[in-house]
């Protein structure tokens, strides 16, 4: 395994062959999916960024899903894929929707944990305030 940084993120690499882009959800980061880094077992190219404002990662700038969608897009062309399977969790899966509806040709397949198009209205604020507490202002 390597950590980089790639497009100001920083990214955890590990094994070769198609590659595997892991996105966490909000409060998450790279480390949400070390327990799955097993069954990988090198076959693929499995890359976990921290997305801006999580883990080793700073915010820089106003943070977005579709800023999200496009720094792993950025990463990704940093590394050198052209395509690549997504896996996601919960708000990861949302910027997994915003590449696969602007860059379709980059998308090899997904898989999405506890994915939702949008939170409902009841249920912004508890989100808005679980945001601002895990990247303060």
């Amino acid at each position: 395994m390597s950590t980089q940084l790639v497009e100001r993120m920083a990214v955890e690499i590990d094994g070769d062959g198609d590659a595997v882009v892991m996105i966490h959800g909000l409060g998450g980061t790279s480390n949400t999916f070390t327990p799955q880094m097993s069954a990988y077992g090198g076959r693929f190219r499995v890359v976990r960024p921290d997305l801006p404002g999580s883990g080793r990662t700073k915010a820089s700038g106003a943070l977005s899903i579709q800023g999200f969608a496009e720094r792993i897009v950025a990463m990704a062309g940093a590394l050198g894929i052209e395509r690549a399977h997504l896996v996601a969790h919960s708000m990861g899966t949302i910027v997994c929707q915003h590449i696969a509806a602007e860059h379709a040709a980059f998308v090899r397949s997904m898989v999405l944990f506890g994915p939702f198009p949008e939170p409902p209205e009841p249920a912004r604020q508890g989100l808005r305030d679980r945001a601002a507490a895990a990247h303060p202002v």
